[in-house]
């Protein structure tokens, strides 16, 4: 069966991200968590927060593409210091990157909604704590919003000073 990747799946995205307290929602386009390859579309309403994470396996490289809206992602070093800044758009310049394994990220939508895709090898493995950047607070807690407004405008060569 061919999964379509349309206006109509993205709208739907979006406003089950609208009523996500997490601000965003998932459709997996593989069948299996077993998969070789997992690949996923994010629906994310601005606001949202993704935890500055890594996928430490020596496979475990992955794709984001933004397909709608505008994304900007973030790399740190070990210290959460920014590496590099990529702000991602659908059909104009940059629109999307493949992070090598172990590499600290984030992604923020800039626009009021935006739709990334990822790609990245399977099975799927849930997150480790170590898996999550301890400069970063965790979902929920109540330095996140002084992260979000630092992530908005945050440089190469930067750091959350928390």
């Amino acid at each position: 069966m061919s999964i379509k990747l349309d206006q109509k799946l993205f709208d739907s995205l979006m406003t089950q991200a609208a009523e996500s307290p997490r601000l965003r929602s998932h459709f997996n386009l593989h069948t299996d968590l077993e998969a070789p390859v997992q690949r996923l579309c994010i629906g994310l309403q601005k606001g949202t927060y993704v935890r500055p994470h890594r996928h430490p396996a020596a496979n475990k490289w992955e794709i984001i593409m933004v397909l709608r809206g505008e994304v900007a992602l973030l790399t740190f070093d070990d210290q959460g210091v920014v590496q590099e800044r990529m702000t991602l758009t659908p059909g104009q310049g940059d629109f999307g990157i493949e992070l090598a394994p172990g590499t600290w990220h984030t992604v923020l939508p800039l626009s009021e909604q935006a739709v990334i895709m990822e790609v990245k090898e399977g099975p799927y493995t849930p997150a480790q704590p170590s898996d999550f950047a301890q400069w970063a607070p965790a979902e929920g807690e109540p330095e996140v919003s002084a992260v979000l407004q630092w992530l908005e405008n945050a440089a190469s060569g930067e750091q959350f000073q928390g």
